[in-house]
C-alpha cells in the first residue's frame, strides 16, 4: 500500500498499479506491515530482514496494580515481528507486556538492536512504580523494566534504577530504546529513570549519563524523558528526549555524550522526539511522535534531517502519527507508525521520488518513444 496520489500521471503511464506520495516534495511512503500491536522500534539484522518490536495489546487479564487513579494490567501480549521477502511474521511472542485500562497506553518490547554477532538484545519497559513488580504484579511483574540478552540471560533495569536513581525523583523505570557497541555491550536509554545505561554482555549494568528535569511552565519540573540512542561516526553517543507533560514543542532537544564524558546539547527546538539514527553518510535524523505536542489535537509527527550548519530540514511528514521508531537502510527510511495503537500500527518504508530527469526518461521509454517512433514511420 503507498499513501495519497503522486504523479499520478506517471505512475499509470508506466504501469505499476500503485499510488505514490509525497509530503516534503521528494519522498513517498509505503507500507510494508500493518496490523501491529504497539510498534515501537526498528532494525535490520544480519540476514537484511526488518525486526519491530511491539509494546503489545490493549487488553487482556493478569495481574494488575493501580497507577494514578489507573488499572495496570499484565499481560503477555509482546511480540517481535520480522519482516522478509515482502510478508510479515510473528517470530517472538508470548513477552512480557503491561496497559492502562483508561489510557489504552500499551508498555512491552520497545528496543531492539542486533550486536557484532548477529543477535539481538530486547529492552522490555515497565513505567510502574518499582515496587509492585513484585508484589501487586507478583510473580511475573519482575518480567517488567529488563534487557534481555542474546546469552539468554537478562539485565535487571528496574533494580538498577530502584538502587540507584541516577536522575532523582520518584524510582521509575521505563527501558525505551538499544544501540549496540561494538564490543557486545549495548546502550539503554531509560525513559522513567531519565538515564542512559549501559550493559555489558553478562548484564553488569552501569549508569552513562542521567538527564535533569527543566521548568517548562508545568505544574512541576518537566523531565527530559529520553528515547532514541545512536552512536555517531564520531564513537560519540547521541541521546533525544520526548521531554514530559506540559510536552512545550520546541522544548525537546538532543545530547551528545563522548565516552567518559557529560551530555551536552548537540541540537534544539524539536518536539516530543522518539527516536534518532545516522545515515551512513554520517547524517543525522531524528522522529518527532507528535510534532505540536500532546496537549494540542492532531499526533501528526515529522521525520527532519540535521544539516551540517545547525539547521534542519522536513523529510516527511504525510499521514505519520506517532511514530515511535526509526531504521536507514539501502538509502531508504524505515518507521513504525501509529505507535499507540494496540491493532493498526503498521511500519511506513520512505524513500526519494525520482529526479524529474529520470521520470522523463522512465515515461519515454513507456509512451513517448513510441510516438516518436510513430511519427517517425509517417514521415518515411
Amino acid at each position: 500500500m503507498i499513501r495519497k496520489p503522486l504523479i499520478r500521471l506517471a505512475v499509470m503511464a508506466l504501469g505499476l498499479g500503485c499510488a505514490c506520495a509525497a509530503s516534503a516534495a521528494n519522498y513517498f511512503s509505503t507500507v510494508l506491515i500493518q496490523g501491529l500491536h504497539s510498534p515501537r522500534q526498528l532494525a535490520f539484522g544480519p540476514d537484511g530482514s526488518l525486526y519491530v518490536t511491539e509494546a503489545g495489546v490493549a487488553s487482556g487479564s493478569g495481574p494488575s496494580t493501580i497507577l494514578r487513579g489507573e488499572t495496570q494490567t499484565y499481560t503477555t501480549s509482546g511480540s517481535i515481528t520480522r519482516y522478509a521477502n515482502g510478508s510479515a511474521t510473528r517470530v517472538f511472542t508470548g513477552l512480557p507486556s503491561i496497559y492502562g485500562a483508561t489510557s489504552l497506553d500499551v508498555v512491552g518490547p520497545q528496543g531492539i538492536a542486533f550486536g557484532p554477532l548477529g543477535l539481538p538484545a530486547i529492552a522490555i519497559g515497565a513505567g510502574v512504580d518499582l515496587t509492585v513488580r513484585t508484589t501487586d504484579l507478583a510473580p511475573v511483574g519482575i518480567n517488567l523494566a529488563q534487557l534481555r540478552l542474546p546469552a539468554g540471560n537478562t539485565a535487571d533495569l528496574g533494580a538498577f534504577e530502584f538502587a540507584n536513581n541516577p536522575a532523582g525523583g520518584a524510582r521509575d523505570s521505563d527501558p525505551w530504546h538499544v544501540a549496540a557497541l561494538g564490543d557486545g555491550s549495548w546502550l539503554v536509554t531509560d525513559a522513567g529513570g531519565n538515564s542512559l545505561l549501559h550493559v555489558a554482555q553478562d548484564g553488569t549494568t552501569t549508569l552513562v549519563a542521567s538527564f535533569a528535569s527543566r521548568a517548562l511552565g508545568g505544574p512541576g519540573p518537566t523531565e527530559p524523558v529520553p528515547t532514541g540512542v545512536a552512536v555517531g561516526p564520531d564513537g560519540a553517543y547521541y541521546v533525544a528526549e520526548l521531554t514530559g507533560f506540559p510536552f512545550v514543542p520546541g522544548a525537546a532537544r538532543i545530547y551528545r555524550i563522548a565516552p567518559g564524558g557529560s551530555p551536552t546539547i548537540f541540537a534544539t527546538g524539536f518536539t516530543m522526539i522518539s527516536d534518532i539514527a545516522f545515515a551512513p553518510d554520517g547524517t543525522l535524523y531524528a522522529l518527532e511522535y507528535d510534532s505540536n505536542g500532546l496537549l494540542a489535537p492532531g499526533s501528526q509527527g515529522a521525520l527532519w534531517k540535521l544539516n551540517p550548519d545547525g539547521s534542519r530540514t522536513l523529510v516527511f511528514s504525510d499521514g505519520l502519527e506517532n511514530p515511535s521508531g526509526l531504521a536507514i537502510h539501502d538509502g531508504a527510511f524505515y518507521i513504525s507508525d501509529f505507535g499507540h495503537s494496540s491493532t493498526d500500527g503498521e511500519v511506513v518504508r520512505i524513500a526519494a521520488v525520482p529526479e524529474p530527469e529520470t521520470w522523463a526518461l522512465m515515461l519515454a521509454g513507456v509512451g513517448v518513444v513510441g510516438f516518436v517512433r510513430r511519427r517517425s514511420r509517417a514521415r518515411g
